[in-house]
This record gives C-alpha cells, sequence and structure tokens, in this order.
C-alpha cells in the first residue's frame, strides 16, 4: 500500500479514507464479545481495534483474529490474540510489519482487571516475551494501557480509563514510551492540566490547557514548543500534524458542547483557519484532516501568518476515527 489515507470505522466496517473523502478500501470488522466492565452502566474504554504500519493496514475481527485488509474489499488472517466473554485484547503492529504488541485485559475479577503486555513475531507468535502485567480497579480509579504505536522500536502506550462512566470517550491522561523488550520506561508525558491529544503524531503529541494554550512534545518527552490561545472548552482534542508542522484543536466532540469546531494552526506561524460544523480526530497528510463525517481541506501551503478558508468534503458514511495510514511513528 502506498499513499496516506484516515481510517474509519463506520457500521461494522474498516474504511480507507483518500484525501478527497472518497473510499481507497473496506473490510467487514466484527466487534468483540466483552463489551462490559461490570454492569451495561460500566462500559468498556475500548480502543479502535486497527493499527497501521508503514505498508499495511490490520484490524481485529471479533474476539480473536488480527486480519490484514487486502484492497479492495478483502483481507487475510495474520495471527491471534486472547479474546472471549470476560477478555479483550488492543494491539499494535510494528512499522515494519514484523513484531506485534499486545494488551491483554481480562475481565473476569469482581472488582479489579488484570492487565498483561506482551510482544511477539506478527507472524508465528515467536520471541513472545511478557513484559508488563498489573491490575487495576474497575472503578473510576482504574487506568488501562492503549499500544498505539511504534517509535524508534519502542512502543508508544496511552494511560486511559479502563472504564466509562461518562457517555463519550476520555483522552489519555499520559503517554508512555516504553522498551518493546523488558518494558522499560523510557519517556512519560504527562497531562497534569491540560488535555493530551488522542491520537499520536511521529512529531508527538499536544497538550491544551483551558485557554487553549497547548504544549508540544517529542517522543523523549520534552517540550518542544509552546503554542496558543486555540479554542477554548473543556474536552477539546488536539493533534499534531504527521511531521510536526501544523496542530489542530477541535471541540464540540463530547455531549453538551456547542456546534463541532476546528481551528488549524501551521507553527512558524503560518496560515490559520476556523472551520465550524466539524470535528477533527485526526490528519491524513499535512493538508488534510479527518473528522467523523468529513475530510477537511487545509491550505497549509499558502505564505505568511494569514487567515485561509478550509473545506470540508462529506464522507458517504459517519463513524468513528481509528487512525491514519501509514502508522509509523
Amino acid at each position: 500500500m502506498t499513499g496516506a489515507y484516515g481510517l474509519i470505522l463506520s457500521v461494522g466496517t474498516l474504511q480507507l479514507i483518500k484525501t478527497d473523502g472518497s473510499i481507497a478500501a473496506t473490510a467487514p470488522v466484527a466487534g468483540p464479545s466483552a463489551r462490559y466492565c461490570s454492569t451495561q452502566q460500566d462500559a468498556l474504554n475500548g480502543a479502535p481495534p486497527v493499527s497501521a504500519s508503514n505498508d499495511q493496514v490490520y484490524f481485529r475481527d471479533g474476539d480473536v483474529k488480527i486480519r490484514m485488509l487486502v484492497p479492495p474489499a478483502g483481507a487475510v488472517d495474520v495471527t491471534t490474540v486472547p479474546g472471549g466473554s470476560n477478555t479483550v485484547s488492543f494491539f499494535s503492529v510494528s512499522p515494519d510489519d514484523q513484531r506485534i504488541a499486545v494488551l491483554v485485559e481480562d475481565l473476569s475479577g469482581a472488582s479489579s482487571i488484570g492487565l498483561r503486555l506482551y510482544v511477539e513475531d506478527l507472524v508465528g507468535g515467536g520471541h513472545h516475551s511478557d513484559i508488563y502485567t498489573t491490575t487495576t480497579p474497575k472503578g473510576k480509579t482504574g487506568t488501562t494501557l492503549w499500544p498505539m504505536g511504534w517509535h524508534q522500536g519502542a512502543l508508544v502506550l496511552a494511560v486511559v480509563p479502563a472504564c466509562l462512566f461518562e457517555a463519550v470517550g476520555l483522552a489519555p491522561t499520559e503517554w508512555h514510551v516504553s522498551n518493546a523488550v523488558n518494558g522499560t520506561r523510557l519517556a512519560t508525558i504527562r497531562g497534569t492540566s491540560c488535555v493530551l491529544s488522542t491520537w499520536p503524531s511521529a512529531a508527538g503529541v499536544g497538550c491544551m490547557d483551558p485557554q487553549g494554550v497547548t504544549t508540544l512534545y517529542d517522543w523523549a518527552g520534552k517540550v518542544v514548543s509552546v503554542t496558543g490561545p486555540g479554542i477554548q472548552g473543556a474536552g477539546s482534542t488536539t493533534g499534531l500534524s504527521p511531521a510536526g508542522q501544523s496542530i489542530f484543536f477541535s471541540t464540540g466532540i463530547s455531549l453538551g458542547q456547542s456546534t463541532p469546531t476546528t481551528r488549524i494552526v501551521q507553527l512558524g506561524p503560518g496560515p490559520y483557519t476556523t472551520l465550524q460544523g466539524h470535528a477533527a480526530c485526526g490528519w491524513i497528510d499535512e493538508d488534510h484532516l479527518l473528522a467523523g463525517d468529513a475530510v477537511v481541506q487545509f491550505p497549509a501551503e499558502t505564505p505568511g501568518n494569514v487567515q485561509v478558508t478550509a473545506t470540508a468534503t462529506p464522507l458517504e458514511a459517519s463513524g468513528q476515527c481509528a487512525g491514519r495510514f501509514p502508522g509509523g511513528l
């Protein structure tokens, strides 16, 4: 596979979205059996079951199958992960398609969730290594890990609530970069008084405070710049472009918020824009963003610190953002 695509899960179908909003490829995706932490009021906080390498797109089909999408509408089995009525797995495939990191949640406990993180060969399951195990409460204080990518051979993990007590998902409270062989923490990015980016970029992540001031971190955990103010509002989402040249701020995703709005700023300073009616969730390339219902075009090549006009191309069907291709960090 070549090119850049946004990934959308829409009504049980994984879609690869081109920058013009059209669909490049699809595959059916079955949901897992495990959907709740303890009761139907305590929903399982689940990462989209999709991972992109630099060459392929993979997805978890049902409980245990990891499959690789074959354009335009096919898929092949690659490996399996633990899954069932009380077990769910989240995964990330390395950019070179050689390794897979899997976080297994065991929900069988009455008051706690067992977490196990392992890494093994993508094909054949060889060189298996359990690199981290712990338990976490099923209550509001419980957190889990989502493998969200790889950076220079290390795992990039999002720390998120294990169970949802709200109607919508929550942004990570921390990002960890860990050794993929022994689990040693290499870097930590914390969102103490700001909201961290929900999706990672090869350039790192942003963290936006209530005034819209955003601190940008690289994958060594170092502050690389501070920008803002952007759009104000609790629950705002931020995301760095793949090359780290621009950042978006979006609001209106959570229940009870106003009209969805996306503000895009090219760092430098460069052009900037505000688009009403669509809340971006991630980047496709340096000039296009993905929202749950549209592809947003940002004229990033416009010279100077000037306001530009962004345009939105509606998707054939709205859905949940599931990342981008290529997926290497």
